[in-house]
């Protein structure tokens, strides 16, 4: 992991690394002010592990480019992947609580990231207390969507989850402002098999059944996203799609038979 340094002087000459790239949804005002205590950049390499569970919660981290899986250790040492985390997205949220990191942040491919002390962070909002609120109050809501898409994931079919994550990443790169229909998984089919709780033949199985049914493209990690319409009617009732109904108009989804 390679650290540089944003000096002072260079943030007040020079376009910062992080600007732009804080999510569209933080208040305009808090952006600019997070901005502004940047400290670093850092680089890492694909499997190269930010922070441990459990260190001291001392940072912020905000994804430029590339990504992260957060891993939890159970009691019984067998780790699960509970999140991803893309650019754009700020990574460290869960240590508020307990001021200690709950996960292990790990680079899912080499990444640029945003380090912000919160210590620097504290002190900038501290001189306008509703600035530290909508902070927390982004936080509490990204917290609570984690918690929520985890829990839809534990009751949903293996057909469900795969077309949920793939719509689900599809809408994130569509708020984005990027292109949405074809992009690259950044994790390998193990990784995406414990995020979502099925083993990584399950995962090849469905990709290999979506592009049968010209549903999607499949070439390695990149993925096409041919037509919506099929997704969501298994992420709707968790139907089987026979090969020919995947370019018929939505209307006729009813025909379908159900799992």
């Amino acid at each position: 992991m390679k650290r540089h340094p944003i000096p002072a002087q260079f943030r007040s000459h020079h376009p910062h690394p992080c600007d732009g790239n804080l999510p569209a949804d933080l208040n305009a005002v808090l952006r600019q002010r997070v901005t502004e205590a940047a400290e670093a950049t850092l680089e890492l390499s694909r499997g190269e592990t930010l922070v441990h569970s459990g260190m001291p919660f001392k940072h912020l981290y905000l994804v430029v480019s590339g990504g992260f899986k957060a891993v939890e250790i159970g009691e019984d040492g067998q780790s699960q992947i509970v999140s991803f985390h893309y650019a754009r997205e700020l990574m460290g949220l869960s240590g508020f609580a307990q001021q200690r990191y709950t996960t292990d942040l790990i680079a899912l491919a080499p990444s640029l990231i945003c380090e912000f002390s919160m210590a620097a962070v504290e002190s900038i909002v501290g001189a306008d207390r509703s600035l530290l609120n909508h902070l927390l109050a982004y936080a509490s809501e990204s917290l609570a969507r984690a918690e929520h898409d985890q829990f839809r994931l534990g009751s949903m079919s293996a057909t469900q989850k795969i077309a949920s994550f793939l719509l689900h990443r599809q809408e994130q790169l569509r708020q984005a402002g990027e292109k949405c229909d074809q992009f690259e998984l950044l994790m390998t089919r193990e990784e995406l098999g414990s995020y979502l709780g099925l083993s990584m033949e399950t995962i090849s199985r469905l990709l290999s059944h979506l592009q049968e049914l010209g549903v999607v493209r499949v070439d390695k990690r990149l993925i096409e996203i041919l037509s919506e319409d099929p997704l969501r009617a298994w992420l709707d009732g968790a139907v089987t799609l026979p090969a020919s109904s995947c370019h018929k108009p939505a209307a006729k989804r009813a025909a379908l038979k159900l799992a």
